[in-house]
């Protein structure tokens, strides 16, 4: 049985740093290896210094996971940091997305606070509650989605920690 990954309440790009053991020429050449053979369920490509691994393309999404690994080299082998997330477009996506909802709200305060100053009806900070709102909808959009992408996620993780992550420690 695979190592859970806990994922804290407010962590929405799960991270992970660990030093292994090997050159990264050996660990991009094992990762590589392993998803060129047809058996896995896990697809990627592999550079001289950067991993993205994602879930085969008939298994995805709107909310399927990736896993971003950049490596480093070390005296003592190679350093391994990953950050598992959703797909970049959905990301920025969700990133336009608060960005608005904040300039709303912005505006909305400072045209409010202007008028309620001039002594004049302040009626629309009413609006400021539904900008928040909006906020918290998409947090809660996204913390479902990394509910629905846990498996997935559980996958990538495992796919690491079997061809990537053998003997590492915490740095």
């Amino acid at each position: 049985m695979l190592p859970a990954m806990s994922v804290e309440l407010f962590e929405v790009r799960p991270r992970f740093r660990k030093l292994v053991p090997h050159s990264m020429e050996e660990l991009t050449g094992n990762v590589k290896t392993s998803l060129e053979a047809s058996a896995q369920e896990i697809t990627g490509s592999v550079g001289p210094s950067y991993l993205v691994l994602k879930v085969k393309s008939d298994e995805r999404h709107f909310w399927t996971p990736q896993l971003n690994v950049s490596l480093e080299d070390d005296p003592n082998g190679t350093i391994v940091n990953g950050m598992y997330g959703p797909r970049p477009d959905i990301w920025m996506l969700f990133v336009f997305l608060y960005f608005l909802c904040g300039f709303i709200t912005l505006v909305v305060l400072i045209i409010g606070l202007s008028q309620y100053q001039l002594g004049l009806s302040a009626y629309i900070l009413w609006a400021i509650p539904f900008t928040l709102g909006g906020i918290f909808v998409l947090w809660f959009s996204s913390r479902t989605g990394q509910r629905l992408g846990k498996d997935q996620l559980q996958k990538i993780h495992g796919f690491v920690q079997q061809h990537l992550l053998v003997n590492g420690t915490d740095v």
